[in-house]
């Protein structure tokens, strides 16, 4: 296989800094790539893709070693914090790699289900249909730090697998579920940037492409994109090393990408393969989702949300470290799951 597809494969973005600050583990991870990426770079290493990729990886390989090294001093400063600074700095990395980002929508070729899970601590405790929802603005006490989303900052997190969300809330032994009727409509259809792809998976769908696609120069302008924005993907992808710690450096960047997505006005979240570090998570496949908010009505709902999102009824769960063992566990929950309403 070419050279550069074989990059893809290697630079997995499933990442662990293993006690090493983010600046010295992103510094490491980021020479050795431009440099794979140079090695890789070379026509006759890429019989399939032609003399034409290499010449564009070349047009932009300063441009990404750059922006490895504006990424890398935006967390100095914000460690240092200089907050305001970083902010801005790392808001003009992405006003000009916007070209280069990877993005799908809601509801595109194929609808996917989506799934919200709140872990319950006491069996009276009894979750509603808007309770399932984003926690309210007047109520963003009760918010804490997320991957995507500051302490005090109200976003919608979901996930395209009822396992992978079950995981994801730290495998409760019981819960209330809700399934999501996200926007498909092309009047509403929501622009995402996407993450959510697993590299290891992309170099055979990138082999399969370059040999069934017509257009070749549309699919070197594809792979451009994954190769360009590894840095930032790399960069929002590193799984967190101390999970009760009050503050979470992994979480610098993909929080401020959020809220450069806030001011833009194409986007309205992220999708992402999961950054949780066990196999089983990986093995599950799927991705999570991220929608902002960004105008609020009197109760403190995101209106463009409230107005498009459906719920269905929350369902209860108990005893569900037992039952996960069943193979057919989490299909016959999803089969209760219906009767979509807005809140």
């Amino acid at each position: 296989m070419d050279a550069l597809l074989e990059l893809l494969g290697r630079y997995d973005c499933h990442l662990k800094r293993n006690e090493i600050s983010m600046v010295e583990f992103l510094n490491i991870n980021f020479e050795q790539y431009l440099k794979d990426l140079r090695k890789a770079n070379v026509p006759e290493k890429n019989q399939l893709i032609g003399k034409e990729m290499c010449q564009k990886v070349d047009d932009v390989i300063d441009e990404i070693e750059n922006n490895m090294q504006e990424i890398i001093n935006v967390l100095k400063m914000y460690q240092l914090g200089n907050i305001v600074d970083a902010s801005i700095k790392f808001f003009n990395i992405l006003d000009k790699m916007k070209p280069y980002l990877m993005f799908g929508y809601t509801g595109n070729f194929h609808k996917d289900s989506y799934f919200r899970i709140l872990k319950v601590n006491k069996e009276q405790e009894k979750f509603e249909r808007n309770e399932m929802f984003h926690i309210p603005l007047n109520k963003n006490h009760l918010i804490g730090t997320e991957r995507y989303s500051m302490p005090g900052y109200p976003c919608l997190y979901l996930a395209t697998q009822i396992e992978l969300c079950w995981f994801e809330c730290g495998q409760p032994k019981q819960f209330y579920i809700s399934k999501f009727d996200i926007p498909d409509e092309e009047d509403n259809i929501l622009k995402l940037i996407d993450f959510s792809q697993k590299s290891c998976d992309l170099k055979h769908s990138f082999f399969s492409w370059f040999n069934n696609e017509k257009d070749k120069d549309k699919v070197r302008k594809y792979l451009l994109k994954y190769l360009y924005t590894y840095p930032l993907r790399a960069a929002c992808s590193v799984t967190v090393e101390h999970p009760e710690g009050r503050f979470k450096e992994e979480y610098i960047i993909p929080q401020l990408l959020l809220q450069w997505i806030r001011k833009d006005k194409d986007f309205y979240g992220v999708k992402y393969e999961s950054c949780k570090p066990s196999d089983e998570v990986r093995r599950i496949g799927g991705y999570n989702l991220v929608l902002l908010t960004k105008d609020f009505d009197k109760e403190g709902y995101d209106k463009f949300l409230r107005n498009n999102v459906k719920i269905s009824i929350p369902h209860f769960e108990k005893n569900a470290l037992v039952k996960s063992k069943d193979p057919m566990y989490f299909l016959h929950i999803e089969k209760s799951l219906e009767e979509f309403e807005y809140i």
